[in-house]
């Protein structure tokens, strides 16, 4: 995998991340409600460009498994229940997952590893998108975040293009 700088440079992003990414946002990499501009985001994308290089033929479900540090089965629909994301926003010390990530921090980290495919790649893994809706339902619940609506929409189409 050649080094690149998609943000300063968006012509080395795969084309095909270019076509479906069309919001400015998704380029901007200090704004903290752009799916790379936090500090979650930004070390996503390059964590897994780092992984990738080690795990070249693996699919990026392998990836969130590594991030979910084997609890991938954990992270699913329920997880994203408004029920839910209110005892781990109210909870977090007792989220499910806790002791990895705060919900934020997590769900940020899923986005960012899976538009990071697709910068890369020019595609998202389709075994994969159901992960990343998780990450963008559970954005979606008031207090969860940082990401506004329109956000979370433009990513939401961009996962479901890719």
């Amino acid at each position: 995998m050649t080094e690149h700088d998609p943000f300063n440079e968006p012509e080395t992003a795969h084309p095909r991340a270019r076509q479906l990414m069309r919001e400015p946002m998704f380029w901007d990499c200090v704004d903290e409600g752009a799916p790379f501009g936090s500090d979650e985001g930004s070390d996503a994308y390059y964590e897994w460009r780092r992984w990738r290089a080690e795990n070249p033929d693996a699919p990026l479900i392998d990836c969130f498994e590594w991030i979910l540090d084997g609890n991938l089965n954990c992270y699913n629909d329920a997880l994203a229940s408004d029920a839910q994301v209110a005892i781990d926003l109210e909870n977090p010390d007792d989220a499910l997952l806790s002791e990895h990530f705060d919900m934020f921090t997590l769900d940020a980290t899923i986005i960012a590893t899976g538009l990071g495919q697709l910068l890369d790649e020019g595609t998202i893994d389709l075994e994969a998108k159901p992960i990343i809706h998780v990450a963008i339902k559970r954005q979606r619940y008031p207090k969860a975040g940082f990401f506004d609506a329109a956000t979370l929409d433009a990513i939401a189409r961009v996962v479901d293009e890719a």
